[in-house]
């Protein structure tokens, strides 16, 4: 079983269950991609912070049951983050971050692995501001040249206090992942529609292997070598969006992994097999999108 070690957050969200109510759900970009993952078999390894509180301890337990292995998550004395989640008329959420004194802002000096890791995947704004993100950022530069690794920034506008620092942040760490998966609406965080080829050639520059741009409705896209591949989305009814890109990353890798591309990166990617990899990450994050809150697929729902 391949194992991937993820860096990322794990908070609490709290999402609007229907009826007017918001429901206690486990949530962050670090803990749905790994949620992903192990739901698809793959050995998946939490490294982020983890508070001590009675939140932390239920997100420690959930994750535990799904079975993601907590062995190297640094366990903090600060408070569990969490998130209020608002969805619109067309299931988009907006997220109210409160994250000051938490568990995020307490981590290593680096996020460890172990020998048997193949992938390290870094993702949101826990491997990118702050003590999580430097120790992302670490792990990222120690694992460079030995195992694959993977970027998805996963923008959250409002938790970086001067915008005008994001390209540089994203940029350190776009330079020391062979894979980089970015959202349209993390690309209009960065710039306006029309100019989102301009940032793409700019971190294509940078280094990664393989680009890959999801946009919703309209399906993804992904960049390598001198190819470019485009799928369409699965039509489905949406309830909510949350956790869809996490969930799309988790199936991506977790395809690439079955098909032995992990660890070492191919000697060459056919245009055929990326597109294969892009759909069956499509139908995982489709499914997800037909769930209230993060709840990725189990892999029999993707073979049926």
């Amino acid at each position: 079983m391949t194992r991937i070690t993820v860096t990322g957050e794990a908070l609490v969200d709290y999402v609007p269950d229907g009826s007017g109510t918001l429901q206690w759900t486990p949530g962050g970009s670090g803990l749905n991609t790994a949620l992903a993952l192990a739901r698809l078999g793959i050995n998946a390894c939490f490294a982020g912070s983890l508070s001590q509180d009675a939140d932390g301890k239920r997100l420690s337990a959930f994750m535990r049951d799904e079975n993601i292995d907590l062995t190297h998550a640094h366990i903090s004395a600060k408070s569990c983050p969490h998130v209020i989640v608002h969805n619109n008329a067309q299931g988009v959420p907006t997220y109210n971050l409160h994250l000051a004194g938490s568990a995020l802002e307490d981590a290593p000096a680096c996020w460890s692995w172990d020998g048997d890791a193949k992938h390290v995947h870094a993702t949101s704004f826990a491997a990118t501001l702050g003590p999580c993100g430097e120790a992302s950022l670490a792990a990222l530069r120690a694992t460079r040249g030995f195992i694959t690794s993977s970027f998805d920034p996963n923008l959250r506008a409002s938790v970086f206090p001067d915008r005008s620092t994001i390209p540089l942040l994203l940029a350190r760490r776009i330079r020391h992942a062979d894979i980089v998966k970015v959202s349209s609406e993390d690309l209009d965080v960065l710039a306006p529609g029309i100019l989102h080829d301009h940032v793409i050639s700019e971190w294509r520059a940078l280094g990664p292997k393989l680009l890959i741009v999801t946009r919703g409705a309209k399906g993804a896209i992904a960049f390598f070598e001198n190819s470019q591949v485009e799928v369409a989305a699965c039509p489905v009814t949406v309830r909510d969006t949350i956790g869809a890109g996490d969930t799309f990353m988790g199936a991506f890798l977790a395809i690439m992994a079955q098909d032995n591309c992990l660890g070492a990166w191919p000697p060459q990617l056919s245009p055929d097999q990326v597109a294969h990899w892009l759909a069956f990450a499509s139908k995982a994050a489709s499914l997800c999108c037909m769930r209230a809150g993060a709840n990725p697929p189990r892999l029999a729902e993707l073979r049926a």
